[in-house]
This record gives C-alpha cells, sequence and structure tokens, in this order.
C-alpha cells in the first residue's frame, strides 16, 4: 500500500511520523494508540502520544483511517478499506475483518428506521476457534 499517496491524495502532509503511524496500524490490522506509541518511539524518541492523537484525528477526518470501538476493549484504529464485519473473541480479544456484503442489513435498516445511514460498524462477538478449542 502506497501512504504517501493516500496522505497526498487527501491533502495530508508526508512525514515519517504518520508514515510509521499507518505502517504500525497496516501491520497489526487492528491497534490501540497505546501500542502504536510503543512499536515507534524507539524511531522516534521525540515523538509523544499527543502527536499520535493528532495525527490519528487528521487522518480520521480525511477517511484514511477509522476508529474502531469494541466493548470491554480500548478503542482500537484500522484503516478504510471497503465496508466488513468485525469478529471480535471475547476471550483473548482477538479481531478479524469477514469481508460480507451486508447490503440487504443497511438496506433493511434504512426501510425500517427511515435514516439516511452513511457509515455502519458492525462487531459480532464470539468464541474465535483457538479459544474454542481449548
Amino acid at each position: 500500500m502506497n501512504f504517501e499517496e493516500l496522505l497526498k491524495e487527501n491533502h495530508l502532509k508526508v512525514t515519517p511520523q504518520r508514515m510509521a503511524i499507518l505502517q504500525e496500524i497496516y501491520k497489526a490490522g487492528h491497534i490501540n494508540i497505546e501500542d502504536i506509541y510503543e512499536n515507534i518511539k524507539t524511531l522516534y524518541p521525540s515523538m509523544s502520544l499527543a502527536t499520535i492523537y493528532k495525527n490519528l484525528t487528521s487522518m480520521q477526518e480525511a477517511n484514511i483511517v477509522r476508529e474502531l470501538k469494541v466493548p470491554n476493549q480500548k478503542q482500537k484504529y484500522e484503516l478504510c478499506r471497503h465496508p466488513h464485519v468485525h469478529l471480535v473473541c471475547e476471550k483473548c480479544g482477538k479481531i478479524e475483518d469477514l469481508h460480507i456484503s451486508y447490503d440487504e442489513l443497511m438496506q433493511n435498516c434504512v426501510k425500517e428506521s427511515g435514516y439516511q445511514i452513511k457509515e455502519a460498524s458492525l462487531a459480532m462477538i464470539g468464541l474465535c476457534p483457538e479459544c474454542q478449542a481449548k
């Protein structure tokens, strides 16, 4: 994924800090801010947690990253991609993406509620195969 181009397309300055944050999110898939900070503080010792928050906010406003709110976990961040469902293991906390179409569900929600839905976030909580095997 070309993060430099992604930032430029969204009218954000390309900085080494933003590039490092995006790389960490890309590697992890879903990551909280403290883990981003821990992973990049050796590369950028002068970077503060506040700098990471500020950059994440800018990248959220530009629809480059999305905040993911999962019950009983710290908020996490992921790259904005095609709509998908999040599968969350209630035992180990693992989050996986499930790429299925939920257009019909969205259409039913619009029909039932009258809302004009712009974005959806869906998390299904249960036990992952590894935790089931234990």
